[in-house]
């Protein structure tokens, strides 16, 4: 019952009365205390009770995580107490008390990962749990860590692609770095906006990150939403991949497949390549090219509207597309060709017969018509099909419609939620530019520099943030050091890529 006191001493009653300060303190020492009980304590029952049973996950996170964390070690593999400890783990890991793991990341993490690799193992799909616990431990999810990569592939391999999305829809904005030593009045129990501030490279909560694990990671989102249909932020995901910062100018075999594919995504989206971002660098982007000749060979075929040539370079290149993983695309893309040389003939057309469209696209009326009809039902053009009364098909009549603006009230939904993912963003920018402001390299920098006039103040305080009256009608992009990443993906040449 001693130990059992011990446990169950925090939180105190009072810990809402508690300061920053003395939270801190008295979780730092009674941490130290449960570190001096023996490993038994752990394991043996309590009134002929598993102590995981005494303990609610809530309250006392952090013996409860303890113990869990100890019979899972001595679990090995029997199966009847691996599925025992599954329902305890699972229990809480979606109640844990955030705050009281964040002394305790590395524990946090042990049992993450061995519920990532038991849910499979029990022969179940659903990893939900997993992405409900990263979510809890950081709602942003913006700050990258290993397992934001070992999740993606758990997803992938259990067929459960879906699964990942709670956390692929968060954009990343910071890597694990180490704090500046001049943030002391920072603790681990504050409010904190960013959770950079408590994932770090010794928090425990992220095993070492690899630059190709980021490459892996976005290659992978953008598997999951090319899958998904989501074309906007597939090609963030892949811009992000092939524009990600590297040594000497070199390029990963990575950055190829994502640039690739990057290709195939703005000739069915857009009929063309998308524009390259402004922010790549040259000599990657020429040594890149340089291997993705094949399909941007695609891309000029497709852009001049040449189905012939473009069948031709499918053909010829087979072999190339089904050993990158790209045959899919490259069919879609022709299927698109057609239909973008549909909707080309709008520029010049107000209506036409059938027939005509036929002559351009090579196939006969009847399937024409069966196939502009589909393109109509899917919203891939604004037009309609009047019959004519003799019912030949070649005689039926095309009219394009003007596409209509948005109502006046999806404009303002869509202007107040970019609103707010610009001010997410500046809230992290501001964040890397104080942290880098403290560094030993930005202070002798800045002795070298003539000082400012003491009314200076931080640019990002100076954004006119209120959306109601501003006036804004486009995506405002911007970026920073620290992993910032390009707010509205649907911008053109505006979409930047964060620099980690």
């Amino acid at each position: 019952m001693g130990d059992l006191q011990i446990l169950l001493s925090f939180p105190p009653d009072d810990v809402a009365k508690l300061t920053r300060k003395k939270y801190d303190d008295a979780i730092n020492k009674y941490i130290q205390r449960l570190e001096k009980l023996p490993s038994t304590t752990w394991l043996k029952l309590v009134d002929k009770k598993n102590l995981l049973e005494m303990l609610n996950p809530e309250v006392n996170s952090i013996p409860y995580m303890a113990s869990l964390n100890s019979q899972m070690k001595a679990a090995g593999k029997d199966r009847s107490k691996i599925e025992l400890l599954l329902n305890y783990a699972v229990i809480f890991l979606a109640t844990f008390d955030p705050v009281q793991v964040r002394y305790v990341g590395d524990t946090w993490l042990n049992v993450l990962d061995w519920t990532l690799d038991m849910i499979p193992e029990s022969g179940s799909s659903d990893l939900s749990p997993i992405s409900s616990a990263m979510l809890r431990l950081d709602p942003t999810a913006g700050t990258f860590t290993s397992t934001h990569l070992r999740f993606l592939r758990k997803c992938l391999e259990g067929g459960v692609p879906s699964h990942a999305l709670p956390i692929l829809d968060k954009n990343i904005y910071a890597m694990p770095t180490t704090p500046p030593k001049f943030l002391s009045d920072e603790y681990l129990c504050d409010d904190l906006e960013l959770s950079n501030t408590f994932i770090t490279p010794k928090s425990g909560f992220t095993r070492k990150i690899q630059p190709e694990y980021v490459l892996e990671y976005y290659l992978l989102g953008a598997h999951i939403y090319l899958g998904m249909r989501n074309h906007a932020r597939a090609r963030l995901f892949l811009e992000y991949a092939y524009l990600h910062p590297t040594i000497q100018h070199s390029v990963s075999a990575l950055q190829v497949e994502a640039y690739n594919k990057w290709v195939m995504v703005g000739l069915l989206t857009e009929g063309k390549p998308y524009p390259i971002p402004r922010t790549h660098d040259t000599g990657v982007m020429k040594s890149i090219r340089d291997v993705a000749r094949p399909y941007d060979a695609l891309a000029e075929s497709f852009v001049k509207r040449d189905l012939s040539k473009y069948r031709a370079e499918v053909e010829v290149g087979l072999q190339i597309w089904h050993e990158d993983g790209n045959l899919r695309l490259v069919k879609e893309a022709e299927s698109a060709l057609l239909r973008f040389r549909v909707m080309d003939l709008q520029k010049t057309y107000a209506a036409l017969p059938i027939g005509r469209v036929a002559v351009h696209v090579g196939y006969p009326p009847d399937t024409t018509l069966q196939w502009v009809t589909e393109m109509i039902r899917q919203r891939h053009l604004q037009a309609s099909i009047t019959p004519h009364g003799s019912g030949d098909a070649g005689d039926a009549v095309l009219r394009f419609h003007q596409s209509t603006p948005g109502s006046s009230a999806q404009f303002d939904d869509d202007l107040e939620a970019q609103t707010q993912r610009i001010e997410a963003l500046v809230a992290h920018a501001r964040d890397a530019d104080r942290r880098l402001q403290l560094t030993k390299e930005y202070v002798e920098y800045t002795k070298r520099q003539k000082r400012s006039g003491p009314d200076a103040v931080d640019m990002a305080d100076q954004m006119d943030l209120s959306w109601e009256n501003n006036g804004v009608g486009g995506g405002l992009m911007t970026g920073s050091a620290g992993g910032m990443v390009g707010l509205d993906e649907d911008d053109g040449d505006e979409d930047i890529m964060g620099g980690f």
